[in-house]
């Protein structure tokens, strides 16, 4: 027998109808509210799990995305360009699989804007729609839909609900 059939019906309810919490974005002149359905424990922690390891396809493709002009630039200017580049410093470096510009990896900077990516997705996908409909987009149907400071505010506002900070545990 769960703990939750144990302990009672509101309880079992809670587990059987997660949570849902109210948020509110707060734009400047615009203000909205939205619906987010509180993960349990278990779910928030395969949700960071694939927040921290993206689709490789879509760290690959933000990759090629970030270095391949700079890299068929280089390729097509040959070895002199290259140094001519690099004369004063080491400032890029073309490796097999890697660009190194100013000693940062292109691709590591891809993984990380992956792993943004996929937050958005994850996040979105816990808002509860009005309609029956749920929100199942990909990270470029979001951003095509809504500008970049919309989808923080939003993803910061799910954050808020489904992980409280300090501040909000300590208030209560």
């Amino acid at each position: 027998m769960s703990v939750s059939k144990k302990l009672g019906k509101a309880l079992q309810q809670i587990t059987e109808d997660l949570p849902v919490r109210k948020i509110t974005i707060d734009l400047g002149e615009v203000k909205f509210d939205l619906r987010v359905r509180v993960p349990l424990k278990k779910q928030i922690e395969e949700i960071n799990t694939r927040i921290i390891n993206p689709p490789k396809e879509k760290a690959d493709a933000i990759y090629e995305q970030l270095s391949g002009p700079m890299r068929q630039t280089m390729t097509e200017g040959g070895e002199d360009f290259v140094k001519a580049l690099n004369e004063n410093n080491k400032s890029i470096v073309m490796l097999d699989d890697d660009l190194i510009v100013d000693g940062t990896s292109v691709r590591q900077v891809a993984q990380l804007q992956a792993m943004e990516h996929q937050k958005v997705e994850e996040y979105f996908h816990l808002l509860v729609p009005e309609q029956g409909d749920a929100v199942d987009e990909s990270y470029e149907q979001i951003t095509e839909e809504f500008p970049e400071f919309v989808v923080t505010e939003i993803v910061n506002a799910i954050q808020a609900a489904i992980s409280p900070d300090y501040k909000s545990v300590k208030k209560n």
